[in-house]
């Protein structure tokens, strides 16, 4: 009886929620449906909202967040959102809406970086989804954005009206259109954003020997873990090794561990 309970109650267990950039991508998908459809009429989706798209993750994904789970993955996509609007609303960054691509300097990325390093993962990789994120979020960011988010709503109005086939059940079904749209916007979200001078490979081998004389961080603790398993994705050496100071290096790594698993 005993081992039965332990069973149920390994059945009914939640789920951990791991986000991967599929599981990212459906869920930003997702909740712009959601906001077409009304259901987010302010800062928050309703509970219809919120059950829609806890029920039609769970179909397209096969594992079962619950809607804690999905609000918290909300609103880390929110302060991304607000931390990338911030770094191209400042001019110094020199940031180019039609090449995708930062035009400052390294100087320039160094202060910008030693005040904000929670930015960081930006020097080199564009936010995925920034169009459908400033639907969704519906331009409640931060103050100095280059562009103000109305203007290029006009641009997202035709498509909000456009893009939601219904299926016969009355359930949104993506066509061609907007995967297309999405399969687009994916593609270029993954483009190297970085400066011309920023060209160099860097090891694993370099990351390592750099972590080993960081005295701040003790050799085989969680920290120092996570950082072995980041370094296998080529921007993330990149990033560690452009912070100069070992702090930066610290608020970046324990920033990055906060809210993403590595992926690999």
């Amino acid at each position: 009886m005993a081992s039965e309970q332990r069973i149920s109650g390994m059945s009914t267990r939640k789920a951990k929620a791991t986000w991967t950039h599929t599981f990212h991508k459906i869920f930003v998908e997702l909740c712009l449906e959601q906001t077409i459809k009304g259901n987010r009429p302010g800062t928050h989706f309703t509970k219809e909202g919120w059950r829609n798209i806890v029920e039609s993750f769970h179909r397209k994904v096969g594992v079962r967040y619950d809607r804690k789970q999905l609000k918290n993955h909300w609103d880390v996509s929110k302060e991304q959102w607000k931390i990338w609007c911030k770094l191209i609303g400042t001019s110094s960054m020199k940031w180019d809406s039609a090449s995708h691509k930062f035009g400052a300097s390294n100087e320039d990325w160094d202060n910008y970086l030693q005040a904000n390093p929670e930015a960081a993962h930006f020097r080199y990789k564009e936010l995925p989804f920034t169009e459908e994120l400033e639907t969704i979020f519906d331009g409640t960011a931060v103050s100095g954005e280059t562009e103000p988010p109305t203007r290029r709503r006009k641009k997202n109005d035709g498509l909000a009206t456009a893009i939601l086939p219904m299926n016969e059940q009355g359930i949104f079904k993506p066509d061609g259109k907007i995967r297309r749209h999405f399969d687009a916007v994916e593609s270029r979200s993954v483009i190297t954003v970085q400066s011309a001078q920023c060209n160099q490979n860097y090891s694993i081998g370099e990351c390592i020997e750099c972590l080993d004389r960081m005295e701040e961080v003790e050799e085989g603790s969680e920290l120092y873990l996570f950082a072995l398993d980041i370094f296998l994705k080529k921007e993330y050496r990149e990033i560690f090794l452009q912070l100069k100071k070992p702090s930066v290096r610290i608020a970046w790594l324990q920033r990055l561990q906060s809210v993403c698993p590595p992926l690999h």
